[in-house]
């Protein structure tokens, strides 16, 4: 079976106006978070929030605050996710 998936953001403005923003994919759960010109992003296995889950287990990538690096963060997430969903994370 051959699947796509897509990790959906809210706009640039959104960032852009110093909201974090979380969601989660199946089992998938990730936050990004803006701040002094960078857009950091986390990514982690369910079902626990962040706060709950072994540091470990947390991957973290940085990206710049631009449309082109929110782009990028989106494309970095979803390999994530298609990542953990094909291992069975």
């Amino acid at each position: 079976m051959y699947r796509i998936l897509k990790i959906e953001l809210p706009n640039f403005h959104y960032f852009y106006s110093k909201n974090p923003y979380s969601g989660s994919l199946g089992g998938f759960r990730f936050r990004l978070e803006p701040g002094d010109g960078q857009l950091k992003a986390i990514a982690w296995p369910g079902p626990n929030c962040m706060e709950a889950t072994d540091p470990a287990l947390l991957r973290t990538e940085e990206f710049a605050l631009t449309e082109e690096g929110l782009e990028t963060a989106g494309e970095w997430l979803t390999s994530q996710c298609e990542e953990w969903t094909y291992k069975g994370v």
